[in-house]
């Protein structure tokens, strides 16, 4: 900020006022259309099931849910569940998100542990119009992960620190196909 005020002190001094006023209405509409892009670029809100002393790493998963020529689709329900850390079923890793106008959703929870196979969270929407789909996501590394387990989409989870707490963070994309 400091660097640009002094080069428009500069330009104010060379080229006097007239040129001035018109350099700093310029940089008044700049300014104005990246606070109005920012607020469109908000991410979607955070379902967290993750509860702080959840055995298991924490995950964050988002993604985008369009139809199959890739029209954002707002207002759909996404319906998840899975094992918490441990490999255990319980009510606190079950939820329902929505998409936002853009279609866009994302939650975090922990990364499941094993429950007779490869870690997952299950993944169903059914929706008027579309085709019912029902999937898993699965991640690569998982020991468990082999060939033969055929049920699922298996992502990439990337390590990041978050003021302090490591956190794996994916995508995941949901194409659904009109009926």
């Amino acid at each position: 900020m400091f660097k640009h005020g002094f080069r428009l002190a500069v330009f104010i001094v060379v080229t006097g006022p007239l040129i001035s006023t018109a350099v700093i209405a310029s940089d008044l509409i700049f300014a104005q259309a990246d606070t109005s892009t920012s607020g469109e670029e908000k991410k979607s809100k955070l379902i967290d099931l993750w509860q702080p002393g959840d055995p298991g790493q924490r995950m964050n998963i988002r993604g985008r849910v369009t139809s199959i020529d890739g029209t954002p689709l707002g207002g759909i329900q996404i319906f998840l569940r899975q094992a918490n850390g441990d490999g255990d079923y319980t009510d606190n890793y079950r939820a329902t998100l929505e998409t936002d106008a853009r279609g866009r959703y994302q939650f975090g929870s922990v990364v499941p542990g094993n429950y007779f196979g490869a870690r997952h969270v299950h993944i169903t929407v059914y929706q008027n119009g579309f085709e019912y789909f029902e999937t898993s996501i699965l991640f690569k590394g998982d020991p468990n992960l082999d060939e033969h387990y055929e049920y699922g989409t298996a992502i990439f989870l990337e390590e990041s620190t978050v003021k302090g707490d490591t956190i794996m963070f994916g995508r995941f994309d949901i194409v659904l196909t009109p009926e």
